[in-house]
């Protein structure tokens, strides 16, 4: 199992375009996926509606946990989906 936390960096929020992004790149994944936010409330990384509820804002961190087969190719890819601030 792998965790690690990021810190979201949008002046528009998690809105439904980045979600729907992390939905289709994690999906690709076997390993379960979860981003949880610092009060505890979590939601499935495969979830549009899951991650939409969480209501991130920017500046907000999450932690990501990740566990599976193909764990390490799936953190690779959320830290790039951060790091790109999902293409925006």
């Amino acid at each position: 199992m792998l965790k690690e936390e990021f810190t979201l960096h949008s002046q528009y929020g998690f809105h439904l375009r980045p979600a729907q992004v992390m939905v289709e790149k994690m999906s690709a994944f076997t390993s379960k996926v979860q981003v949880k936010k610092a009060d505890g409330t979590e939601a499935d990384a495969k979830s549009l509606l899951g991650l939409m509820s969480l209501g991130l804002n920017d500046g907000q961190t999450v932690e990501i946990t990740i566990q599976g087969d193909d764990e390490e190719a799936a953190m690779k890819e959320m830290e790039k989906l951060f790091q790109s601030n999902f293409g925006e």
